[in-house]
């Protein structure tokens, strides 16, 4: 029984807001948006949850002084600050002073980690760009295109290396991004399916 009720409770509300989704009834209306809103109030009580588990863990830490305890003290201050800018301000969030740490602290940070980023990406590169096999030749040969494409000197040097780009962003490029979107809708289909069918039960464990 205790796999067989939360199985039947998943599958009946997944069937009733996915028909929701397609049928217009007004009591199906209803009920997709009653089990909408409890959604949005549970995961605002996990939110909850997953700051006190935060701050349960880096106490934690920081009371047995484990290894890189003064960052989780840290983290700790500058989440109380936060929450007390945005409870004091009546804006909330959108207040000035929660608006000034995102602008001049939380922006700078992520500016800082996504240059670093650039040396990985510049390893990767290398790595890719290596010509094992024949048909990393046309890998490498798509990447010089490109790259002539975008910058200055490809243009001084020949003014089609642009439209060559563009054809490549906008074809091949293209056609495969669509082609692994494709394939990731299909799976998060067939991974919704197998829950409402209860072949996978995450809520039964």
């Amino acid at each position: 029984m205790k796999r067989i009720i939360p199985t039947v409770i998943a599958m009946s509300i997944g069937l009733i807001v996915l028909l929701d989704f397609f049928l217009d009834n007004l009591y199906l209306d209803m009920l997709g948006r009653t089990f909408i809103d409890w959604v949005l109030i549970l995961a605002s009580f996990a939110l909850i949850l997953g700051v006190v588990n935060l701050l349960r863990v880096h106490f934690r830490k920081i009371r047995r002084r484990e290894n890189g305890w003064p960052y989780s003290f840290v983290l700790i201050l500058t989440l109380w600050v936060v929450i007390t800018f945005g409870l004091l301000d009546a804006a909330g969030p959108e207040g000035a002073a929660v608006s000034w740490v995102f602008n001049s602290i939380q922006y700078p940070l992520q500016a800082a980690i996504f240059s670093l980023l650039a040396f990985f990406t510049l390893s990767a590169a290398y790595r890719a760009f290596r010509i094992r096999q024949w048909e990393s030749l046309f890998f490498v040969l798509a990447g010089l295109l490109v790259l002539l494409g975008a910058i200055p000197l490809g243009q001084l040097l020949w003014d089609g290396f642009g439209d060559i780009r563009t054809w490549i962003l906008a074809v091949p490029a293209m056609a495969g991004a669509r082609g692994i979107i494709l394939g990731v809708s299909l799976a998060t289909v067939i991974t919704g399916l197998r829950l409402l069918l209860g072949i996978d039960r995450p809520y039964a464990e």
